[in-house]
């Protein structure tokens, strides 16, 4: 009976912690100034409650992301003086303890932790260069290691469900493609060739499979592969969505669910980003956002 109620009791938990998306909302259009936001939007309920109000006008906060275990979270904030990754404890679905994760100059985005619970991937910006490339560092925010170096932009990183590649958007010439590269900085490989883009990777932490958006049809699609490129397939080919602009890959980005069976993602419609869940043989299509504000870098929790 105990060892009963220990697995009902480890099932509800488990239950609870994939039913929650966090993203971000500003008010109006995307890049029209508005302050957003974090938000929290239960799968089970279907209700969305803000979980943290933008600081910094104009500015704000969004591509919110948590631990493993869920005890931590890290977001993009302008609260320290420049594009910064803030890390916090998240306990009881609430926030605490803002702190900056690094000391370093550059601007920093995208921040993702690695399955094993020891590293985060993450993009910083060089004014100088005006290149973005990925770097990784301990959970703390030490010991931090530049994993690329070229020409153009490197975004959206995220680890292989074994935490030994990095799988991440890169623009080395004129369009996105999607990249993978080992975490000890060896073995690149590019894994889409196309004359359009393809961005927004994120990986499952169940498979060995990459999902991303792409115009490779003309509008932005939600498409899947395997970590080699390999067996690529269009999720969303009856979706009518917006035509792609480059200026608004920042506010994209795609998600697993921690059991591998559904993604998450954001598509423009009618000049409005809005949330979708799908699962992860392109059926059960669901919109869970309906507004004409922007909801954007929507994150799947653990």
């Amino acid at each position: 009976m105990r060892l009963l109620f220990i697995l009902l009791f480890s099932l509800t938990l488990y239950g609870n912690a994939q039913s929650k998306i966090i993203f971000s909302r500003s008010l109006g259009g995307l890049n029209t100034g508005e302050t957003p936001g974090i938000m929290i939007y239960d799968t089970e309920t279907k209700s969305t409650k803000l979980l943290l109000k933008g600081t910094v006008p104009r500015r704000g906060e969004y591509n919110a992301v948590t631990s493993l275990d869920g005890s931590k979270i890290i977001f993009n904030t302008y609260r320290f003086s420049g594009w910064k990754l803030g890390i916090a404890d998240f306990k009881n679905g609430k926030i605490h303890n803002v702190k900056k994760l690094t000391n370093r100059s550059n601007y920093e985005y995208n921040a993702m932790f690695s399955p094993d619970g020891l590293h985060i991937v993450y993009h910083e910006y060089n004014w100088n260069t005006r290149n973005a490339d990925l770097f990784i560092a301990d959970i703390n925010g030490k010991n931090v290691k530049q994993l690329t170096k070229a020409l153009g932009s490197h975004r959206t990183p995220d680890w292989s469900k074994d935490s030994k590649q990095i799988v991440f958007a890169s623009r080395r010439d004129q369009y996105y493609n999607i990249y993978s590269k080992g975490s000890d900085g060896m073995h690149l490989k590019r894994l889409t060739d196309d004359t359009s883009h393809h961005f927004a990777s994120s990986t499952s932490r169940k498979e060995d499979r990459i999902a991303f958006l792409s115009n490779r049809k003309g509008q932005i699609h939600l498409y899947v592969m395997d970590l080699q490129g390999k067996n690529m397939m269009n999720l969303t080919p009856k979706l009518k969505t917006d035509d792609f602009k480059t200026k608004e890959c920042w506010a994209y980005k795609t998600s697993w669910s921690a059991d591998g069976k559904q993604i998450v993602f954001n598509i423009m419609l009618e000049g409005n980003l809005e949330l979708f869940i799908i699962n992860s043989d392109g059926s059960g299509l669901e919109q869970i956002t309906h507004n004409n504000d922007t909801d954007m870098t929507p994150y799947w929790m653990n």
